[in-house]
């Protein structure tokens, strides 16, 4: 090797290591906007059906919706069925957070008491009176936590403005999603073009997956949390139900919360209640994360469930629950083109497994 090949390929590996650095430092800093353009295609993936339902409807005369229309309908039907959701929900469980306040003196003296009988009995048991009596005034001190605790939840998608921002994002996605995919693909060789369509098809699905599994994960805790705390005669069931559904759009920590909330309130009930209360919670938070989470996201999204594992341990490990939160979908995506790659490299392997099935 000449001393010129060796100061071209010196300058050449020092300058790829510069190129590679000054992209990984791009990244770091568009971070946020990366996350809201995840969570736009995501949510574009999943209402795409619904708005090409929409497109097919005849309106008097036979006149079809336009795309756009279509999306702003779809738009405006999501909105009042929030809107309605949050009225039949809010209203009950306004009423049973105010009569929990009400009746949190009480709550207290009868733990109190029961407190003291177990201690009695099985003196062993540690002295929780002191943090039973604290307790209305960490109740009453809630209020200043209310802007933080809204907070946290907004910095999910990077503050109030992002949420805007992703609705935006997801308007124009569905409503431009041909133009913005002939354009990524004029990007490829005209040779290239059918295998990445094919990937970005595939890819577009596993998303759609993803949200219909995640609504769903939530209406299968919070459907039996309701039922379960109603047979076991405990107050503000559906209130416990809608913080359980709630939580479980909160990776591994939200499912925990919603039983603490449950645990404190059955303090105060009979010890059955309090023994049965802790044995569901318990059941839940195996069955949650083990069962329900693996099969659910395996046969919508079409991971398997060591992977659906894998893949929520790694995300919230590197940007924690919003890692977590988004951590199936891209390896959903990943796994699309690892199988892509490997059928390119290895025409012989085997095909790519199925998409996962629609709702």
């Amino acid at each position: 090797m000449t001393q010129r090949e060796l100061v071209g390929r010196t300058v050449t590996v020092l300058a790829l290591i510069i190129v590679a650095w000054f992209l990984v430092w791009v990244i770091s800093q568009i971070t946020e906007v990366l996350v809201v353009l995840l969570i736009s295609a995501i949510l574009a993936a999943g209402f795409g059906p619904l708005v090409s339902l929409v497109e097919r409807w005849r309106i008097p005369g036979g006149v079809r919706l336009s795309r756009g229309v279509a999306i702003f309908v779809l738009y405006l039907a999501m909105f009042a069925a929030i809107l309605m959701i949050l009225a039949i929900i809010l209203i009950p469980a306004v009423n049973e957070t105010s009569r929990f306040v009400q009746q949190l003196p009480q709550f207290t003296a009868r733990s109190e008491r029961w407190l003291a009988d177990v201690r009695s009995r099985w003196p062993w048991v540690p002295d929780l009176t002191g943090e039973i009596n604290r307790l209305p005034s960490h109740v009453a001190g809630l209020t200043k936590f209310g802007p933080e605790a809204a907070g946290v939840a907004f910095r999910l998608l990077g503050g109030f403005a992002a949420v805007i921002t992703v609705l935006v994002f997801t308007f124009y996605m569905l409503l431009e999603g041909v133009s913005i995919k002939r354009g990524f693909l004029a990007l490829f060789p005209p040779s290239e073009r059918p295998r990445v369509d094919r990937v970005l098809a595939r890819i577009g699905k596993k998303f759609g997956g993803w949200l219909r599994a995640q609504l769903l994960l939530s209406f299968s805790v919070a459907a039996p949390v309701v039922i379960g705390l109603s047979l076991l005669r405990m107050p503000y069931p559906l209130l416990l139900g809608i913080v359980a559904g709630i939580g479980e759009l909160i990776p591994m920590v939200g499912p925990t919360l919603g039983a603490v909330v449950a645990i404190l309130i059955a303090l105060s009930q009979q010890p059955w209640q309090l023994i049965g209360v802790v044995i569901f919670y318990v059941v839940i938070l195996n069955v949650e994360p083990h069962i329900l989470v693996p099969n659910i996201m395996g046969h919508v999204v079409g991971l398997s469930p060591i992977l659906t594992l894998v893949a929520l341990l790694t995300g919230i490990k590197l940007l924690g629950i919003l890692g977590g939160l988004l951590a199936v979908p891209v390896a959903a995506a990943l796994q699309v083109i690892v199988a892509e790659t490997v059928m390119e490299i290895l025409p012989d392997a085997a095909p790519a497994p199925d998409d996962p099935p629609g709702p």
